[in-house]
């Protein structure tokens, strides 16, 4: 395999036993849930008056601490007040059967009413990336400009869906080994090292260093995964069940940064972008993978666009 991506490590953590015959409920009208959030603002001398705030969104089956760190550094360079949302069926967020992008969508739009944002900037990372797409052309009113890391607006490169089914067999019996009766950083380290000692032994040179990442949750001694197992089933039957379609057009700044290594093959897909988003920036972040923000690179190019 091409290229092996951390962030797919980060995104497809966990195979869970559920019926395999699950189809994801596909509501034409998605009822939007309460996300579970945190914002932050910091004053320095870039700081000015703006209401228009930074939304950031997370990947498949990660959730809102994956941007611990970022949000600071964001919120200091811009001066803008950063949110970032656990999406439904992550993280701290409600579960629920809806589970495709559109319903997604739906609840970033009412997370922008709750906090009475008139519109937002929105940075999402792959999965997040393809909300924010959606999200950009279904309520371009609510979108000052979106930032996509490493998502096509539509659609999968084979590449992309053989390496997310690789990492979704790495993990297949993780469920099965989960620890109890521990500390919850003590059942992240035990988790860290397994998928660690696999990786070794498919000879990829990646390797996870922060027990932080890894989902999970424990309470008392018993420890679960954050994300809902019904998602994961869906990923694994057939993961275009949840990508929704996006059309439409998006005349605002819009920012595509994507890994010049990565198996999404962003930078491929350019006229595709610029039918929807005609004024589309494309960046390819050199020897990058799936996972960009973790190169300096990204952050100039972030700040520097929000900024403008």
């Amino acid at each position: 395999m091409k290229m092996i991506s951390l962030s797919i490590l980060v995104c497809i953590s966990v195979f869970l036993q559920v019926p395999s015959l699950y189809k994801p409920v596909l509501a034409s009208k998605p009822k939007p849930v309460d996300l579970a959030y945190s914002c932050l603002r910091v004053g320095n001398e870039k700081e000015r008056k703006d209401d228009i705030p930074l939304v950031l969104v997370h990947g498949l089956t990660a959730f809102k601490e994956m941007y611990r760190g970022i949000n600071e550094v964001l919120a200091w360079e811009t001066g803008k007040k950063v949110c970032i949302v656990d999406m439904r069926n992550h993280g701290e967020s409600p579960w629920s059967d809806e589970l495709d992008i559109a319903a997604m969508t739906e609840d970033v739009k009412h997370f922008l009413d709750t906090i009475k944002a008139p519109k937002a900037v929105v940075l999402g990372s792959s999965m997040g990336g393809k909300i924010a797409v959606h999200l950009a052309l279904n309520y371009p009113s609510m979108v000052d400009k979106i930032i996509v890391e490493d998502m096509r607006p539509n659609g999968l490169s084979p590449e992309s869906i053989e390496e997310i089914l690789f990492y979704v067999g790495l993990f297949k019996d993780l469920d099965e080994v989960m620890p109890q009766g521990v500390t919850e950083i003590e059942a992240k380290q035990t988790l860290l090292q397994i998928v660690n000692d696999r990786l070794a032994k498919t000879n990829s040179s990646v390797r996870m260093k922060d027990p932080d990442i890894i989902p999970i949750k424990c309470s008392q001694g018993t420890c679960r995964w954050k994300t809902n197992p019904k998602v994961i089933q869906v990923v694994s039957n057939n993961i275009m069940d949840m990508w929704t379609e996006s059309s439409g057009r998006f005349d605002g700044s819009a920012l595509f940064i994507y890994g010049t290594e990565s198996n999404f093959k962003v930078g491929e897909d350019e006229s595709n972008i610029k039918k929807l988003f005609p004024n589309a920036k494309l960046v390819g972040v050199k020897g990058a993978a799936h996972l960009v923000h973790i190169f300096p690179e990204f952050m100039t190019e972030a700040v520097k666009f929000i900024n403008r």
